[in-house]
């Protein structure tokens, strides 16, 4: 009877398929079997990938939030400094009754379309400068890890400093440029703070990046497969099973040859 080298080379070539997947599958995690303790930590670095995924697209979209409100802003602070220059022309003696209804004409268009940017900064549907309720981001894979944009009501701010109530068709100008100052204030403010937010998400877009590459390499470095390492294991394996199965072979031919002698 021969020996049958299949069933004794099993272990051989079942050890050599580790390998092959390894290879096949470019991971040195290919099942729970193959390391669980292992591959709980890949998990938790996927998680954390994702969830900073997740936030960077929290952080685009609200830097997008404040770059229209900021964008807004810009055109009531162009709106306010040209108010400004009508109430410095408004400011002379000599101008007649229809020199200043003609600049009052001038600085209601200009007052309708501060209200204009006040209304058209929207994002998603929400109002960025007409608000009172600020808009919380969740800036990172983590809890606790949030910025703010800030919120803003600036039509009830420039009412109460009597912007919407400017008048230069009267000879005393003072108290309307004192309001287009205030005005100007509230603007710069909001200004600032919008800055100060974009800074901020630029920040923590800064900081998502970092984490998913630092991430991302660890994962790389207990997940990936080592080429060089597994290539000459395969060929160490292969070269056992091949001395394995010259070895059986041989033991069949001398047994051949043992059976012959004792007929």
């Amino acid at each position: 009877m021969n020996i049958n080298p299949t069933n004794q080379s099993l272990s051989v070539t079942n050890s050599s398929s580790s390998p092959a997947a390894k290879i096949s599958s470019g991971k040195q995690i290919n099942s729970a079997a193959d390391g669980p303790a292992t591959l709980q930590i890949i998990a938790q670095y996927n998680s954390h990938i994702r969830g900073n995924s997740a936030a960077y697209s929290n952080v685009i979209s609200a830097t997008s939030a404040l770059q229209i409100a900021a964008g807004g802003l810009s055109n009531i602070n162009d709106s306010l400094q040209q108010l400004r220059e009508l109430g410095i022309q408004a400011a002379n003696g000599v101008l007649n009754s229809s020199d200043r209804n003609a600049i009052q004409k001038q600085a209601d268009e200009l007052l309708a379309g501060i209200q204009s940017s006040l209304d058209s900064s929207q994002f998603n549907s929400r109002s960025l400068l007409n608000s009172d309720t600020a808009i919380a981001i969740q800036s990172g894979a983590n809890q606790g890890q949030t910025e703010t944009i800030p919120s803003f009501n600036l039509a009830a701010d420039f009412s109460g400093v009597g912007l919407f109530d400017i008048d230069f068709s009267s000879g005393n100008i003072s108290d309307t440029l004192a309001s287009i100052d205030s005005a100007l204030d509230v603007n710069d403010t909001a200004s600032s703070a919008i800055g100060i937010a974009e800074n901020g998400l630029e920040r923590a877009a800064k900081n998502l990046i970092s984490s998913t590459v630092s991430q991302a390499s660890s994962r790389s470095q207990i997940e990936d497969t080592d080429f060089a390492a597994v290539v000459s294991e395969l060929k160490q394996q292969q070269l056992k099973e091949q001395l394995e199965l010259v070895m059986l072979s041989q033991a069949n031919a001398n047994r051949s040859q043992v059976l012959q002698l004792l007929k």
